[in-house]
């Protein structure tokens, strides 16, 4: 199992660097690049406003934040609220749109590559992968929002969201990478007997999913280029989820492949 899990992150890692997928990559970026500027547009000033009435209203609270040495408290607060939401939904966001652009064409050049025997079904699993997203996507943001008071314990910041992003990425991605191949049986049955290791494979994929986040914290530099710093994070973040859909799909592919052999074999000394 280890060896296949290894063996697997290979090969993803060699398809993620294909031209192809290193395009592929960029559309993703496209729309929730245009999706962020336009929420900044319509909305950043209104919710900035709204914020502020908010934090002014708390006496306590600007007292602290005075007395930490911060000037404009409560404009800063609410543009700290503000970056602190809109980075996970911008995340989540990348997420889903990987999910719904990038594994079909991922699932479909791996089989494709290595597993010719596998054909498409016509299973209508579109329909069930979006429903399946929409259940994940409001599960995880729940589980977010319930988990944020334990941010503030040291190293919880830094543990829990990861492990939270790799369930996700693990259900979702699990899913998609066996839609198109594996009947409703087969699908079920490989996401439960390998449930702990995709959580794994989430959960690593999680951690390195975060890794982008290290071009913001060069200093003066990082606030001097955060335009082009923000937008390369973006992409190397979805770079990181091509490679996470990249790794689900190789590794679930050959389970399934090995599912259906052992089923033959079993089949045949019944018969």
């Amino acid at each position: 199992m280890r060896r296949l899990v290894l063996h697997s992150a290979w090969l993803a890692l060699l398809d993620a660097l294909r031209p192809r997928m290193l395009a592929l990559a960029l559309l993703p970026l496209a729309v929730a690049g245009v999706s962020a500027w336009l929420v900044q547009v319509l909305f950043w000033d209104r919710w900035i406003a709204a914020l502020q009435v908010w934090v002014q209203g708390r006496a306590w609270l600007l007292d602290l934040l005075q007395g930490l040495g911060w000037t404009q408290a409560a404009h800063g607060l609410a543009a700290a609220i503000l970056i602190a939401l809109g980075v996970p939904a911008l995340i989540l966001l990348t997420l889903l749109l990987v999910a719904v652009i990038v594994m079909p064409a991922a699932s479909r050049g791996v089989a494709r590559r290595r597993f010719a025997q596998l054909q498409p079904r016509d299973n209508g699993y579109q329909a069930q992968s979006l429903m399946w997203s929409a259940w994940i996507t409001v599960a995880g943001l729940a589980m977010l929002v319930l988990s944020l008071p334990l941010w503030l314990i040291p190293l919880a910041g830094l543990l829990i969201p990861p492990i939270i992003w790799g369930w996700m990425t693990a259900m979702m991605f699990g899913f998609d990478a066996l839609g198109p191949y594996a009947c409703p049986g087969e699908r079920r049955q490989l996401l439960r007997e390998h449930r702990w290791t995709l959580l794994g494979m989430g959960v690593a994929s999680g951690y390195l999913s975060t890794l982008p986040t290290l071009l913001l914290t060069a200093g003066w530099l990082a606030l001097a280029l955060l335009p082009v710093l923000a937008l390369l994070s973006l992409w190397l973040y979805v770079l990181a989820f091509a490679f996470t859909s990249l790794w689900f799909a190789h590794y679930l592919l050959a389970g399934l492949v090995d599912l259906r052999r052992r089923a033959g074999t079993q089949q045949g000394q019944a018969g």
